[in-house]
């Protein structure tokens, strides 16, 4: 029971008949978990002795079994470790349904996976991710409807309960409407850091919900401010396409690309919870280069972000006009103009003969290359050209041999008919000697015609089809159709020359080469995905998820980010508008504006940024949880600022709050905080780089282009020599680093305009003089 309660404050006796039926539930999984051991027990002899008994692995039968025990050992495995995770807590919630036209009323408890009675077939636990138990999420008490296979089902829903189960007792159950749903929202909000991603699925909100069940069917763009919960809303809509699709797919033929290492880390603890534990897990540049299937160096994109914060670029706007260009459209059409080129350049252009006999026509070749196989990539339509020679030559040898021995067998009847002897023996020789020679030829020439006519149709490697992209500047132009000024051609094609002579391409490079490896090349069928899911994908650019549409075939994604987090603008996307009408014509469009981690105060404070942003982005709407002012402390010496953030953290951690980050604009700004850290030996303080995992309970220094995705219980947001202006990028930078904590935000500073504190109304924060 939580603190403050008691039993007093329920009906005893229905107190009591939810523990017992608490008790039944534990009982009745500790035994199917005792059976699901010995069944997994028998299985793992079956496989055993399958694999040790060679000889009987020869026979197709013994082979099937082996095979079969060994998917029946995958799924027991599964079933058990789910069981073994819900123990204890095996369910959240409770409804009461009475169907139209049924007297009496079933009652449902919702939990993260189904368990039915063996006999009876009875549910003791309905999974989240049923279609009953979208009444949990979206039905309000009275008359509610729910649809199963396109078929409405009308009822009454007259209770919703919710449970807090821990260690496998009963703590507390309140009976819900509109106005507690609200309440469990915030308690469950007040929770900490380290422990929401896992237990966001008792209070999905009904907007989340929408999401999760859209239309599985067709792709999804989700606009989410920052802490809509976007990222694990999309996580739970791959758990959710999983329930309902587990006959079609499996689990490996779904993709979430994540937008650094450290991300896939922060999100594998809700994984297994979810079920999705075995999904493919990458990120856009390592997906890339495996699909590539060559190490390339890629530069490091947060480079080219930090001369853009820092200014140290003299030609910063042609470096933003040609990350912008590469990952256009526009640059897609150049691709598409070099690609018929490089299908001319490779298509056969002259006869395949063996010795002096043509076998195949050029013309008909180049139909077959351009025309009949024109849905392959260009080497497997060479392969499928090679394959029709092979076989072509195997069985047309045979006819030429004999052809051949039939016509010198002619010519030498023929000489053998002639009356004088010196001629007639002349011909003879020369007929026999002219016949073993061809015959020797067609035989020689056949064995290496079809390798000797494949090597016609020129090819080279990827990074050699990009790298010749930039070497002809006419044929360039022609590609550009002369939309390019001559400084921008100049500037594309001396960098893009000096980065590819440094065998070095960028991350706006991938779009272009994940393309071209597609049309030349193809990606191999086991690195393809049927559902992909897209986190931060406004950080991506219209021909780099154009380019991932093509190459895996398939237009069902997920894509969920925030334009107004865009801090990579310069090569992300602008709008939604080209994605929803060109890229994914199909997909539902939907927003979440509310946001469900940062307290009133402190989205006061964030939309005051926000609202500094050109883009028309509507403000975020905090959930109504209400929390401490935003804190700015204003400080002289680098010394004192070090000493509050301490004194802070201490005192936080004193409170419960284990997840703090400090967050700087820029890495060498953080480094000097670390270094302090390091002086005063500070302990379990981590200093955290790009693509490395959160240390759990650790104080997080971070830099701000690193901070986004993340989330803490607290912020302690400084400056020190740097400042944040109204650029695009820093306003970005700015809106992210405030938008990370869930309940206290601290703002270190020598001067209030360096936080851009001198635009924002004095009434949302306070401040302190840090001594």
């Amino acid at each position: 029971m939580e603190k403050g309660e008691t039993m007093e404050d329920f009906s005893k006796d229905e107190w009591e008949q939810e523990e017992r039926r608490l008790e039944y539930t534990k009982n009745y999984m500790n035994v199917v978990l005792q059976e699901a051991q010995i069944n997994q027990g028998t299985l793992q002899e079956n496989v055993r002795e399958s694999i040790s008994n060679e000889e009987a692995l020869d026979s197709s039968l013994s082979y099937i079994n082996y095979l079969t025990n060994s998917k029946f050992l995958q799924l027991a495995t599964t079933e058990l470790n789910i069981l073994k995770r819900i123990l204890d807590a095996p369910y959240f919630a409770r409804i009461d349904y009475q169907m139209k036209g049924k007297s009496h009323k079933d009652v449902y408890y919702l939990g993260k996976t189904s368990l039915y009675e063996k006999d009876t077939q009875k549910p003791i636990i309905v999974d989240w991710r049923s279609p009953i138990a979208n009444v949990y999420y979206d039905g309000r008490l009275g008359e509610v409807a729910y649809e199963v296979n396109e078929e409405t089902i009308e009822g009454y829903l007259s209770l919703k309960r919710q449970f807090k189960i821990e260690k496998g007792k009963l703590n507390h159950y309140q009976d819900i409407d509109l106005t507690t749903t609200d309440e469990l929202l915030q308690q469950s909000l007040a929770g900490k850091a380290d422990q929401r991603l896992s237990e966001i699925i008792s209070t999905i909100q009904a907007e989340q919900n929408e999401i999760i069940r859209a239309d599985l069917n067709r792709p999804i763009i989700v606009q989410g401010a920052a802490g809509s919960g976007k990222t694990t809303i999309a996580l739970h809509r791959i758990s959710y396409f999983i329930y309902n699709y587990a006959r079609y797919f499996q689990p490996e033929q779904l993709m979430i690309i994540a937008p650094n290492n450290m991300f896939i880390g922060y999100i594998a603890e809700a994984l297994p919870d979810l079920g999705v534990e075995k999904i493919r897990q990458t990120t856009f540049l390592d997906y890339v280069l495996l699909c590539i299937g060559k190490k390339m160096k890629v530069i490091q994109s947060n480079k080219k972000l930090l001369t853009f914060i820092n200014h140290e670029n003299k030609q910063e706007e042609l470096v933003k006009w040609l990350s912008r260009y590469k990952g256009s459209l526009a640059y897609k059409k150049v691709m598409d103009k070099y690609l018929m080129d490089i299908c001319n350049e490779m298509s056969p252009k002259e006869d395949f003969r063996v010795e002096k006999f043509p076998l195949y026509g050029a013309k008909k070749l180049e139909r077959l290359f351009k025309k009949e196989y024109d849905y392959l990539p260009l080497i497997k339509r060479k392969e499928k050209i090679k394959g029709i020679l092979q076989a072509d030559l195997k069985r047309k040898k045979k006819i030429i041999l004999i052809k051949l021995e039939e016509k010198y067998e002619e010519a030498l009847d023929r000489a053998l008919r002639i009356k004088e002897d010196d001629k007639r023996k002349e011909k003879v020789v020369y007929f026999l000697d002219t016949k073993e020679e061809r015959l020797a030829n067609v035989k020689k020439e056949a064995s290496t015609a079809v390798r000797k006519y494949m090597k016609t149709m020129q090819t080279t490697d990827l990074y050699g089809y990009y790298a010749r992209l930039f070497e002809d500047k006419k044929l360039l132009r022609k590609y550009t159709e002369d939309s390019l000024t001559e400084k921008q051609l100049n500037y594309m094609i001396a960098f893009q020359r000096k980065i590819l002579k440094q065998k070095k391409v960028e991350m706006e490079d991938l779009g272009a080469l994940f393309y071209l490896q597609y049309k030349i090349f193809g990606i191999d069928k086991e690195y393809r995905a049927k559902n992909i899911v897209i986190d931060e994908v406004q950080d991506y650019s219209e021909f780099q998820l154009y380019a991932l549409k093509a190459g895996l075939e398939t237009d069902m994604f997920t894509l969920v980010g925030d334009l107004a987090q865009g801090i990579h603008s310069y090569r992300g996307l602008q709008n939604w508008q080209t994605l929803q009408q060109i890229i994914f014509p199909r997909a539902n469009y939907m927003t979440l504006q509310k946001s469900y981690r940062t307290t009133i105060e402190i989205m006061f404070l964030a939309n005051e940024i926000l609202h500094l942003l050109d883009e028309d982005l509507p403000k975020v709407k905090p959930v109504v949880r209400h929390g401490e002012k935003p804190t700015v402390h204003l400080y002289d010496q680098k010394q004192a600022l070090v000493d509050k953030m301490i004194e802070l953290a201490d005192g936080l951690h004193g409170e419960g709050f284990h997840s703090i980050a400090i967050i700087g604009k820029t890495e060498e700004e953080c480094k000097a905080i670390f270094k302090e850290m390091q002086k005063r030996k500070v302990p379990n303080v981590q200093f955290l780089q790009e693509n490395e995992e959160l240390e759990k309970n650790y104080l997080i220094i971070v830099p701000s282009y690193l901070s986004k995705g993340l989330e803490f219980d607290a912020v302690f947001l400084f400056t020190l020599n740097e400042v944040f202006t109204q650029e695009e990028i820093d306003l970005k930078l700015l809106y992210v680093a405030m938008t990370r904590p869930m309940h206290r935000l601290h703002l270190f500073t020598r001067e209030k305009t360096a936080l851009l504190l001198d635009k924002a109304n004095e009434s949302h924060f306070t401040v302190e003089i840090a001594k």
